[in-house]
């Protein structure tokens, strides 16, 4: 164990949260979410760039919406019921698309009440493209199934849900009466004694028992501004547990107390870091105290959920600060130990405002990717094992760049070395190299056999990297020497994912076409002996291994070289 992993396991197993005031960007438009910027210790909130039209004010971090926790006692909870119509709350109905409109009118016409629900509320009211959208109606599953029929599928048991099909794309719709829990609601106007089984809240005089059923769903929900319900047939915008409030703050908070979520439902954590990552809000204190101080818990999910987690995080179109904020928090060991080795090694510290050569590559597949347009986990699987691989030595932007090429111009190699040289000789000047700094490297004429073999060593390294990322005993080994923990199951890659990437890498250094069989011959010939187009999104999402190894050889030179680079 080297003396920077050494100090880094003491310190992340000996650290405590320091509490300071939090200080909220506030910027000019509702639509455009700031990060915070604050003076908390090494470990503290999620922070960035806070744009000069930003006001600063002190914000009240209260919590909302809070249920009595067992030690409280019988703690009246207050509810405050805002109902906002169209002109007050802005949610423009042209942005659900056709497909989930479909599915609201049909229940709709069926005598159901129907509402948008969850994150698109959320999105929808930021004004950004939502990654999904979940539909919340009084009709039963069953009657949800029949309203579709050779559409929907009913999935789960203990809580069904409807897996509805739309123009090629699922809504899920949920009931009422499978959300609902069997406890009874108590209106209160003041406290008073009530027995055990009774919930008893304030602020809810005049409710009817719709009110109370959308309430109960709401308090059921992860995050305050997941708790949104939105009525598009009345357009009417129902917020029972502080969501608006949240959202105008940009603000992170559970629902219940967090340290009762997030030991409710482990991966709440995950997904807590992944909304403040796409969206820029923060987190309140008592939300981050929570991540930190539960973190661990995260090992007792299985490795099938921890890289569906990380899929979500890196293919969506916010690799970058997922990866920030993961580090920052003391996950990133707990999902990624070599890329979090990496930043012990190089003395990254966790809230680094700058960059590095890995940061720089999320960047730019960010660029290329978003909620509605994900990207196939192979490709960053195949961006973090080539960065471990530009690692492992001195590897000129030349011989990187040459790298990429190879991968998509599979079938003449020495054509993508040329390019590369070529690419170089005119940017050479803006070149930025792994370090993450600018640089003025000399343009001196280097020869394509060196550069091609050079870069077949950077590929077959890069090979070497993946497999050890696949490696369930090196990955869990390294996660225990930078934290002390022992994980319940194996931490290594998802095989779809990776499997997938390592035949990329393996494209590249194949004897020409001596490795392929006639087919894939014919194929390779043809596809790359015309002019290529960039390929489309489904292309993109499927992981077709054209559409990836183009955006992986372009992620990697708009890295090196920031001027636009065709590929």
């Amino acid at each position: 164990m080297t003396t920077s992993v050494a100090l880094h396991r003491a310190f992340y197993t000996g650290w405590r949260h320091s509490t300071v005031a939090s200080i909220c960007s506030i910027a000019a438009q509702f639509k455009k979410a700031l990060p915070l910027l604050d003076s908390e210790s090494t470990f503290g909130e999620f922070e960035g760039p806070v744009a000069a039209v930003a006001l600063r004010e002190a914000v009240e971090d209260t919590d909302v919406a809070r249920t009595p926790s067992s030690t409280s006692g019988k703690q009246p909870m207050q509810v405050q019921l805002k109902v906002l119509r169209g002109k007050q709350h802005g949610l423009h109905d042209s942005l659900i698309p056709r497909s989930t409109w479909r599915v609201l009118d049909n229940l709709h016409d069926a005598g159901y009440e129907t509402y948008l629900v969850g994150g698109s509320v959320r999105d929808l009211l930021l004004e950004q493209v939502p990654k999904d959208f979940d539909v919340l109606s009084t009709a039963e599953p069953n009657q949800v199934k029949k309203s579709f029929p050779g559409r929907c599928y009913i999935v789960g048991r203990r809580f069904p849900i409807c897996h509805v099909y739309s123009s090629n794309t699922i809504i899920e719709v949920s009931s009422f009466s499978t959300q609902l829990r069997n406890k009874k609601k108590e209106v209160i106007a003041k406290p008073k004694k009530v027995s055990s089984n009774d919930t008893v809240v304030r602020g809810t005089e005049g409710w009817d028992e719709r009110d109370f059923a959308r309430w109960e769903n709401s308090m059921k929900r992860d995050f305050t501004i997941n708790g949104l319900m939105y009525d598009p047939f009345k357009h009417l915008l129902y917020d029972y547990v502080g969501g608006l409030r949240d959202l105008k703050k940009f603000k992170v908070r559970t629902v219940i107390p967090a340290d009762e979520s997030f030991a409710e439902d482990t991966a709440r954590i995950l997904r807590a870091i992944r909304i403040a990552a796409r969206l820029g809000f923060t987190f309140t204190r008592s939300t981050a105290r929570a991540i930190k101080d539960q973190r661990f818990s995260l090992l007792k999910l299985n490795k099938g959920r921890l890289m569906l987690e990380a899929n979500m995080f890196f293919a969506y179109g916010a690799a970058e600060p997922s990866l920030r904020l993961l580090w920052r928090y003391g996950v990133l060991e707990l999902i990624l130990p070599l890329q979090a080795a990496h930043f012990v090694e190089t003395n990254f510290r966790r809230r680094e405002e700058g960059s590095n050569f890995l940061l720089d590559l999320f960047r730019n597949l960010d660029k290329v990717v978003a909620p509605d347009r994900p990207c196939h986990g192979s490709l960053w699987v195949a961006l973090l094992a080539f960065h471990l691989a530009t690692t492992e030595g001195k590897c000129s932007p030349v011989v990187i760049g040459a790298a990429a090429l190879t991968m998509y111009h599979t079938t003449n190699r020495q054509k993508a070395a040329e390019k590369a040289i070529r690419i170089h000789a005119k940017l050479h000047k803006q070149v930025v190299s792994p370090g993450g700094e600018a640089e003025s490297i000399d343009s001196a004429p280097v020869s394509n056999e060196t550069v091609l073999e050079e870069a077949t060593v950077l590929v077959e390294n890069a090979k070497a990297c993946l497999n050890r990322m696949m490696d369930a005993a090196v990955t869990t080994q390294v996660m225990q020497e930078l934290t002390g923990a022992e994980p319940e199951d194996s931490i290594a890659l998802a095989q779809a994912f990776s499997q997938k990437a390592l035949g990329l890498f393996r494209g590249a250094v194949r004897d020409e076409l001596g490795d392929f069989n006639s087919k894939h011959r014919q194929e390779a010939l043809k596809r790359e002996s015309g002019k290529r187009s960039p390929p489309d999104a489904e292309a993109i999402t499927r992981g077709d291994v054209e559409a990836i190894s183009y955006l992986f050889s372009r992620i990697v030179l708009n890295t090196l070289y920031p001027r636009e680079v065709k590929t």
